[in-house]
């Protein structure tokens, strides 16, 4: 386009009352037009001389990727049992634990758990009965009668998760969040202590007869090694 052609088409947009600014183009008393949107830019639309509306034609999150955090590392260290926790209290816990619908999985991996040594194969499902917080809970309380021990620079909450998973197949995050225990799992989370707290050498008149065929069953060969 010549020089004054250009000059002539800008002296009749101007008497038009076509305002231009910079790379935006501002249409007055035009009735549903909108302005010419490139790829990735702003259009300007005017309705009955309104004030302009700014289309945005790129969308997007807003979220950027670095915001994600990446997921924390699994945590395989094992719990580790006393020397007074033998086998058979371990068998007879599992079997408690998956009977009541707690836990899923392996009787071996479930032992695994108890071994102190890391990258073990503990793998299991906790069903979900009366939420996460039970599980902590449940390990709290073996803890505390000191059945059991967390091994030296490691919390209880990143190794139940990194042994643990959910009904859908993920791995159990967010136990260190303080969630309390279900009322109504308190007393079972009482018996799985009693279970482990029976001394091999406890008077078996004071056990019922289920009980006392399955604990010396399991733990007839355990014993005789505790005792060598």
């Amino acid at each position: 386009m010549k020089k004054e052609d250009l000059q002539a088409a800008l002296e009749a947009i101007s008497k038009s009352g076509i305002q231009v600014a910079g790379d935006l183009v501002l249409e007055k008393n035009v009735e549903y037009e909108v302005a010419n949107v490139e790829e990735g830019g702003i259009g300007i639309q005017i309705v009955n001389g309104s004030t302009p509306k700014v289309v945005n034609s790129k969308k997007g999150s807003g979220k950027k990727d670095s915001d994600e955090k990446p997921p924390k590392p699994r945590e395989l260290m094992t719990l580790k049992r006393r020397s007074k926790v033998l086998d058979g209290h371990l068998t007879l816990l599992f079997q408690k634990l998956t009977k009541d619908g707690w836990i899923d999985g392996f009787e071996a991996n479930f032992k695994n758990l108890f071994s102190g040594q890391r990258d073990e194969n503990c793998q299991l499902t906790w069903k979900g009965l009366y939420g996460k917080g039970t599980l902590v809970e449940l390990f709290k309380q073996l803890i505390k009668a000191e059945l059991i021990d967390v091994p030296t620079g490691f919390t209880l909450s990143s190794i139940l998760e990194g042994h643990f998973m959910d009904n859908q197949g993920h791995w159990l995050t967010g136990l260190d969040n303080g969630d309390p225990a279900h009322s109504k799992a308190l007393p079972v989370i009482q018996e799985c202590v009693n279970l482990l707290k029976i001394s091999p050498d406890a008077e078996r008149d004071n056990l019922d007869d289920e009980f006392r065929s399955e604990y010396d069953r399991f733990d007839q060969q355990d014993l005789h090694w505790h005792k060598r």
